[in-house]
């Protein structure tokens, strides 16, 4: 089967922390995408997706490709669990949970900056985030990161996305977050104007976020992830996402094989 990475973009990917794959996803996937965003957004797993509460601009809601069907089928059948294999250089691959993310025209709201390793129960070098918008993204709006900055070793305290305030419980030996907006001559900072079909795929501790959406129309994200060969699982004292299972969890340590994570895809021998 004709690789869908260069090896250029599997280079930028291990050396930044980052890449983008351009066209990569068909109408028909976007459209089937879209239409799971829309369910999504009709039926919320949870009363507080909307971050922002009555103002109702900025929705997140996560974990429901098992009862999404057109999320469970991306998931199953689409080239994002190869990208992530062939990006992460693995030989097999799991999935282990959506994100839906919604923020409408004119939301002034940032997303902080932040990495998502923290704030979910799994371990290990082989964890990456598919960030995939249903329309256009203009270089304004766009997700940024910090190049280099999955490569630093340092795990950062999640932050609360309305205040900024530390969440309970989180492991006290992770280091507070630097304040990248305030020194951003220090770093390089990557980002992408982005065109219907174009996918960002980052390593689970790339710091990352986002300005408000000054575009004209909703920016509609799919943010789903998977985990390679070097992952495995391990329970953090706060808050999880996704929170283990109620059943067939995998104990600390063990690789993520179970119906929660399952195995979506293995390299051909």
């Amino acid at each position: 089967m004709e690789q869908i990475v260069s090896r250029e973009q599997i280079e930028q990917f291990q050396q930044k922390g980052v890449t983008v794959v351009r066209g990569v996803f068909t109408k028909d996937w976007l459209k089937t995408v879209a239409a799971g965003i829309t369910k999504n957004l009709e039926k919320p797993s949870r009363p507080d997706a909307y971050v922002d509460g009555e103002s109702r601009g900025f929705f997140q809601d996560s974990c429901n490709w098992q009862r999404i069907e057109e999320f469970r089928d991306f998931v199953l059948n689409s080239p994002a669990k190869i990208i992530a294999g062939e990006l992460m250089r693995a030989s097999k691959i799991n999935f282990f949970h959506d994100h839906t993310l919604v923020k409408k025209a004119g939301v002034a709201m940032r997303t902080p900056w932040h990495q998502d390793q923290p704030y979910s129960p799994i371990d290990g070098r082989d964890f990456c985030t598919m960030w995939l918008p249903t329309g256009p993204v203009s270089n304004q709006t766009a997700l940024e990161f910090v190049a280099g900055s999955h490569a630093s070793g340092k795990w950062y305290r999640p932050q609360r996305f309305t205040t900024g305030a530390l969440r309970e419980d989180d492991d006290a030996r992770w280091e507070l977050l630097p304040d990248v907006e305030a020194d951003r001559d220090r770093y390089e900072i990557l980002r992408w104007a982005m065109e219907p079909g174009d996918v960002v795929v980052f390593q689970g501790l790339t710091l990352h976020g986002s300005a408000g959406n000054s575009d004209t129309t909703d920016r509609r994200v799919l943010s789903t992830r998977w985990a390679g060969d070097d992952a495995w699982f391990q329970r953090r004292s706060g808050d999880m996402s996704p929170p283990p299972p109620a059943v067939g969890a995998p104990r600390d340590g063990d690789p993520l094989d179970c119906e929660a994570f399952p195995v979506v895809w293995r390299r051909n021998a």
